[in-house]
């Protein structure tokens, strides 16, 4: 018995080992991942070295801090998260404003997106063959433009930010054991992260895009086994955000592998049909009455970021497929939430990853693309730094 105690005790000390060491410089590697072209476009070379050096410094001293927080008996105050919720909504108060000046050499037309491609559908127009004030073409699915169609009628399509921030808030306290640790992480992905924070206050959706879909999968999870009356809905919702991004189609691989570990055959084939069924009933309307063909179409709006990628590669096929067997490690492991952040994150990565990575190589930054890969690695990373805080602990006490 002694001899299985002490056991115990190393491999929980060496789980101690392990997040002291890795996961403290891997989210500080996610971060500089999106933060070094704002803070390299904006800042002289001097400048943004020491900011990035500063950042570095900051999330390793601030992941220390929640080691020994999260080991404290109590949990930290719920105002320090609605103060940062507050901080960030000041801030999107005072700068979207300023963000309206549009500048054709700089600036998001991420809102201007939603909003022409809405008035689009209002005039009964398809929405793709409008542009955005800087002459580019429209690129959230059809789930995106519905999601934002309410805050259009109301005459501000940015004002879903504040409504999916606050949800998204909501979820980070749920899905992290500690309160610290969900402040921590919205404070060092949204507050200090340039190029997040700059697309939430210029009225971009495509943080806001994770945001949803991870409170649907989030919901869709928490219902498996409930009654109709909950997981159906929680079906449909998440059905209607995977319409809004062409990389989140690939969330599908490990949602449909936890969902077979979690209940049963039958029961996951029918919420499977309602969420296609869901994304079918926002998307082919829209792309009617050549569906297939214009949906064709709007993946092919992605083909410019592959320019810079041997032709020979074929890779608007191949990394799609490579993609979609990263996913498929979810059949061979035991399925949770934070794990299908996980393999959502290193599945998109290797569908984003290589052309992002070859624009830049060609002078053309475009490492904020990455924020969709970035920020489920960190849900993931932080979600097992505080299990491994929490093991260790518990050791001690022992």
């Amino acid at each position: 018995m002694l001899l299985h105690v002490d056991a115990d005790d190393c491999h929980e000390r060496q789980i101690d080992g392990i997040h002291r060491f890795l996961f403290a410089p891997s989210v500080s590697v996610a971060w500089l991942v999106i933060s070094v072209h704002p803070l390299w476009k904006y800042l002289s070379h001097t400048m943004a070295m020491a900011a990035m050096l500063l950042g570095v410094v900051c999330i390793a001293a601030g992941m220390h801090w929640l080691e020994r927080l999260n080991g404290g008996q109590s949990q930290i105050s719920a105002g320090w998260l609605v103060l940062l919720f507050l901080v960030l909504t000041v801030a999107f108060a005072v700068l979207y404003p300023i963000s309206l000046r549009h500048d054709v050499n700089s600036g998001s037309d991420r809102e201007d997106a939603l909003r022409v491609g809405l008035n689009a559908i209002r005039h009964h127009e398809y929405p793709y063959d409008a542009v955005t004030y800087l002459g580019n073409p429209i690129t959230p699915l059809p789930g995106a433009l519905f999601l934002a169609a309410p805050f259009f009628a109301l005459g501000h399509v940015s004002w879903q930010n504040i409504l999916w921030l606050a949800l998204f808030f909501l979820f980070t306290v749920r899905f992290f054991r500690h309160r610290a640790t969900a402040l921590f992480f919205l404070a060092v992905s949204l507050l200090f992260t340039p190029a997040i924070l700059g697309d939430f206050v210029s009225g971009g959706d495509y943080s806001t895009n994770f945001f949803y879909l991870a409170i649907a999968i989030a919901c869709f999870c928490w219902s498996h086994n409930r009654a109709l009356y909950l997981c159906v809905p929680a079906a449909l919702f998440l059905g209607v955000t995977l319409s809004s991004r062409v990389p989140y189609i690939v969330a599908l691989i490990p949602l449909l592998a936890l969902t077979l570990q979690r209940t049963s055959g039958f029961r996951t084939a029918g919420l499977f049909a309602v969420i296609l069924i869901a994304a079918a009933a926002v998307t082919l309307p829209i792309f009617a009455p050549h569906p297939i063909m214009r949906l064709l179409e709007q993946f092919g709006q992605q083909s410019s970021k592959l320019d810079f990628l041997p032709s020979m590669l074929h890779a608007e096929y191949t990394l799609p497929l490579l993609a979609g067997g990263v996913a498929c490690c979810a059949f061979v492991v035991r399925m949770d939430l934070p794990r299908l952040f996980l393999i959502f994150s290193a599945a998109s990565f290797v569908m984003m990853g290589p052309p992002v990575v070859s624009l830049a190589f060609n002078g053309k930054n475009e490492f904020s693309y990455l924020a969709i890969c970035v920020l489920p690695f960190v849900l993931w990373a932080l979600s097992q730094f505080e299990r491994g805080t929490d093991a260790s602990i518990l050791v001690e006490r022992v």
